[in-house]
């Protein structure tokens, strides 16, 4: 019997509760596809390749995984609660039937660890499924079908997925159930409590003025780049913009009002009350909600942006191999192992670094050159930009024995690129920085120094410098790894090297073998014939795989946190508009007995579900439209550009879909809620 009722409740409640059913399905999903991130085909393959990063970052998941329990246990306690307040009258009758309390915390006990049970049983093999086609995906897009795929199901992901969910409903039981078996009997049978609202007045637009004067503040700190300077001006953008949010919040009730007020079509004047005392009495609840709304857009917004680039890793380059030593003998070794039948011709990269220190004068006389950077410096003194400014003068100041660039490799480079090379004349040279500064402060201060005419001097003769700023990389990963250089003619390359100049050898796949097997599969398969030869070489699948390590952890974790804090999020407000319905609940009552019909408050009812969805929503909109441009320019490891900025907001645009399904949810719940009220109400008046 005791576990029929358990069985028939676990039923009712499913039902009843199915938006937060649902939630934790979701939950469980995304709980076991994280959990399982290291037997996916494309963590398996970066292992091979980022052994240590991916190391690191797994051993990142024990903190995501408390974390993300933490933040689960709320859903999981707001859910329970309504739930529990649901049911007061029924569980009254229990006790009133002669049930002891101990019988009725383990009646209780018994319904939720058999619905989480079945959330498991659902959850885990569709977990199973959309981790496989997560992986699928992944691996086709970005050409791993060197490694094939492997069907993997994670039995410790299981585990642990099992047991964090069952901690924190446990926990979240103990606290509910708790309070609930040793309230008094009357507490059961009582009115709900009355609800008194939140006056406004002067007070609530000075609170929203102050507000909106320190959300402005967060929004120039953010879209200036300043927060991404040091960690202070982060501290204080996060408390402007925590402060601001919750000051507009709280003021926000008032001017709400008077926008409502002359609506009076229907039960316009209920429906504007009501909509004004929750957000009155509920602002913080919904300013929490705000704010996980908003991290949630921005973590999916550049989630997505990073997911994006995965489809990218045949960006543009110059070498799919960098190898060191005697031309001769790298021949021989590819022919040899038939790699060459695959490659294109090789050729040259030297550099060579110009001695102007007095240190050299004793043991290199001959090869010592005096160096000055010119009317550089002088313009980047001139520069409005402190960062750029400092940064530069840093740099410079340092500078006084650059590495030098031989022209003909670097056209080399430009032409295996398909790009045009690049013309110095004899009295010409350029600079060269490293590819990844091309965003950076030093990149972008230079470029500006150089839309004016500038000139270094070398040994007492002025050299003018190339209008713009050469990026490409120099080699297939990074055996060179320079910050500044400069590219010179070859003739003045052999006047002005040092005594040990460095050869290497680039060399790119032919691009009818490419087109036929893809980036990755080509390089990973010469890679293959070339690694026990004993060259010393690289090769460019060491490239792909890092930036492929960064752009997989960057989407996965980010839009692992944003579906978790998107479901809590819409938790919360459920619950919060769900309760404050059902507390005020009479008044609906009394709205039918006066002529008010189901159809009129119901109408009522979803007006008011989709403007106490959309304030907070519309709150985090604005919010994201300067915290995920700040998040990705800060960040910076996906790149910048308007392109990823539209990926971020059509990902925000979508989500409203889930808004939707969620707000529809909330309104069937709540009209079954007015459905009874009414039939109540109906029956009350007969019986009078």
């Amino acid at each position: 019997m005791f576990f029929k009722l358990v069985r028939k409740n676990g039923k009712k409640v499913r039902r009843e509760n199915s938006i937060f059913f649902v939630s934790l399905i979701v939950a469980v999903i995304a709980f076991y596809i994280f959990l399982s991130l290291e037997d996916q085909d494309v963590i398996v393959f970066l292992k091979s390749m980022e052994s240590d990063a991916v190391g690191k970052l797994l051993a990142l998941l024990p903190v995501f995984y408390d974390v993300s329990l933490f933040l689960l246990f709320f859903l999981v306690y707001f859910s329970g609660l309504y739930q529990l307040e649901r049911r007061k009258y029924e569980l009254g009758v229990y006790l009133m039937l002669g049930m002891k309390r101990s019988r009725l915390f383990l009646l209780l006990l018994a319904e939720d660890i058999w619905n989480s049970l079945i959330s498991l049983v659902i959850g885990i093999p569709v977990a199973v499924f959309f981790s496989e086609m997560i992986s699928l995906i992944t691996s086709k897009t970005v050409g791993l079908g060197i490694i094939g795929h492997h069907f993997s199901f994670s039995l410790e992901a299981v585990l642990l997925t099992a047991a964090g969910f069952a901690g924190i409903k446990l926990a979240a039981f103990a606290i509910l159930s708790g309070k609930m078996v040793h309230r008094e009997i009357q507490y059961y049978f009582q009115d709900e409590e009355a609800i008194e609202q939140k006056k406004g007045g002067t007070g609530s637009y000075l609170r929203l003025g102050a507000g909106v004067l320190c959300l402005a503040g967060a929004y120039a700190l953010a879209i200036s780049g300043i927060a991404w300077a040091e960690l202070i001006f982060m501290g204080a953008t996060v408390i402007l913009g925590l402060i601001g949010m919750f000051l507009v919040f709280s003021g926000l009730s008032t001017v709400l009002e008077r926008f409502w007020k002359g609506r009076k079509k229907g039960l316009g004047i209920f429906t504007s009350r009501q909509l004004t005392e929750q957000i009155s009495i509920q602002w913080k609840p919904l300013t929490v909600a705000s704010l996980l709304f908003l991290a949630a857009f921005c973590l999916l917004g550049y989630g997505i942006s990073a997911a994006s680039t995965l489809k990218s890793q045949n960006a543009s380059h110059g070498a799919d191999f960098t190898f060191q030593g005697e031309e001769a003998d790298i021949r021989a070794v590819l022919k040899k192992t038939g790699a060459e039948q695959y490659l294109d011709e090789i050729y040259e990269m030297r550099l060579s670094m110009m001695m102007s220190d007095d240190i050299w004068e004793e043991d290199y006389p001959e090869y010592v050159h005096d160096f000055s950077w010119g009317t550089v410096l002088e313009s980047v003194g001139k520069l409005s930009d402190q960062n750029e400014r400092t940064i530069l003068e840093n740099n410079l100041s340092y500078q006084t024995n650059p590495y030098l660039i031989a022209l003909s490799g670097y056209n080399q480079v430009l032409k295996a690129e398909g790009k045009e090379p690049i013309t110095l004349g004899k009295d010409q040279v350029a600079i060269y920085k490293d590819p990844q500064l091309r965003t950076s402060p030093a990149g972008s201060g230079m470029k500006k120094i150089l839309e004016d005419p500038q000139e270094i001097t070398i040994d007492g003769k002025n050299y003018s410098l190339y209008g713009t700023v050469c990026f490409e990389p120099l080699v297939a990963d990074r055996i060179i790894t320079l910050d500044d250089a400069l590219i010179v003619p070859d003739e003045l390359f052999e006047q002005l090297t040092g005594p040990d100049p460095e050869s290497y050898w680039n060399v790119k796949l032919k691009q009818d073998y490419v087109e036929q097997e893809g980036l990755m599969q080509a390089v990973y398969t010469v890679n293959e014939m070339l690694k026990d030869t004993g060259l010393t070489y690289e090769s460019y699948l060491q490239s792909m795989g890092r930036q492929l390590f960064y752009n997989v952890a960057s989407s996965y974790l980010t839009l692992y946190l944003a579906v978790i804090l998107l479901v809590i999020a819409n938790t919360v407000i459920s619950v919060q508009f769900l309760m404050h319905q059902r507390k005020t609940g009479r008044r609906c009552g009394i709205l039918s007995l006066l002529g008010a019909g189901y159809d009129m408050l119901c109408d009522s009812a979803e007006t008011q579900v989709q403007w106490y969805f959309m304030v907070p929503l519309a709150a985090a909109v604005v919010n994201s439209c300067f915290g995920l441009p700040s998040l990705i320019t800060g960040i910076g490891t996906i790149g910048t550009g308007t392109g990823f900025l539209l990926s971020g907001l059509v990902v925000i645009a979508g989500v409203f879909v889930i808004e939707w399904v969620y707000m529809r949810a909330v309104m069937h719940l709540n009209n079954r809620q007015l459905l009874y009220l009414i039939r109540q109400a109906e029956e009350s008046q007969e019986r009078l």
